[in-house]
């Protein structure tokens, strides 16, 4: 049986997510995973779905997730579901939600000195 992913895409464009969420689907595609791709928070408050998954990759810079959505992102990792992400995809996603910061082990600040920022 694959195992299963879900890429959860969104936020700031400035970082093409849905590019990167496509990216990333062929990549884990290629490790045989079966990958489904959502373009809203929504699919994070089906709990019991997220914890049948091997996998959950947030591609969201900036943007607010509700108490209910994160609490249900918490429950599956706590369960053992595995949480991948990149850059400002993950640890940028969403400044407000301290659970978020806690769940992901940091929250992305700046590039140093500015470098690459137009």
């Amino acid at each position: 049986m694959k195992k299963k992913a879900l890429i959860v895409w969104g936020g700031w464009l400035g970082h093409e997510p849905e590019q990167v969420a496509h990216i990333f689907k062929n990549v884990l595609e290629e490790c045989d995973f079966k990958v489904e791709i959502s373009d809203t928070l929504d699919a994070f408050l089906d709990t019991e779905k997220l914890k049948s998954l091997h996998l959950i990759v947030p591609e969201w810079t900036s943007g607010t997730i509700t108490r209910e959505q994160v609490t249900s992102v918490m429950e599956a990792v706590a369960s053992g579901v595995g949480l991948a992400g990149c850059h400002g995809g993950m640890c940028d996603s969403f400044r407000e939600s301290v659970e978020w910061q806690f769940m992901t082990g940091g929250q992305w600040v700046s590039h140093p000195g500015g470098d690459g920022v137009e």
